[in-house]
């Protein structure tokens, strides 16, 4: 056998050694230890309900529901990027409710059937919702949960800070987070705390 012949059957058996030194073929998938996932790329151990994302390429808004006395946030398709369209996308989805899928997901609204809101008025960062409906005999967590939902999505609309209830055109007073009373302008902190962890 020629030197020349030998570096040849070298060169082939290191490229052997290397290729056997290769990720191995699976037939299947195989099980990952979640110790062996670095922490970073680690999500919530339980999948965030309803849909993340809105279709691809149309204006969307947020819309805020109730999973075991809690808020979580879901997204739905609006018409147009315009305020107004956007607004009554957030109304007409909060007063709709969970869809099927979503509802046994476990998600539910703490909005009475009864309850219809309308948009009063719109001044700079702040909207003033009309409520009309019967909104009586529900417990301090729902009427909480309410709120929240309804502050929490209307608010999540980058031009929209602030939100006011009336009835008949009159100020009502509306449950923050601690079970206080008040009229005053609702922010998205007054019910941060409502959200998941």
């Amino acid at each position: 056998m020629t030197r020349r012949t030998c570096t040849v059957l070298a060169a082939i058996a290191a490229t052997i050694l290397l290729i056997g030194c290769g990720v191995p073929i699976q037939q299947g998938p195989a099980p990952i230890d979640p110790d062996a996932v670095p922490s970073r790329l680690q999500g919530p151990l339980s999948p965030t309900p309803g849909p993340t994302t809105a279709t691809p390429g149309r204006p969307s808004v947020q819309v805020v529901f109730v999973q075991q006395d809690q808020l979580v946030t879901l997204v739905r398709d609006a018409p147009s990027h315009a305020t107004a369209d956007r607004l009554q996308t957030v109304i007409t989805a909060l007063l709709a409710g969970p869809t099927t899928t979503e509802q046994a997901d476990g998600l539910t609204s703490a909005l009475p059937p009864e309850l219809t809101l309308a948009v009063r008025t719109v001044q700079g960062d702040r909207v003033d919702l009309e409520l009309s409906g019967e909104t009586d005999g529900r417990s301090a967590t729902e009427n909480v949960l309410a709120v929240g939902q309804i502050v929490l999505s209307v608010t999540a609309l980058p031009t929209i800070r602030e939100v006011t209830f009336s009835r008949d055109g009159r100020p009502v007073e509306a449950l923050l987070a601690d079970g206080a009373l008040t009229t005053a302008p609702l922010t998205a902190s007054d019910y941060a705390t409502l959200r998941t962890r």
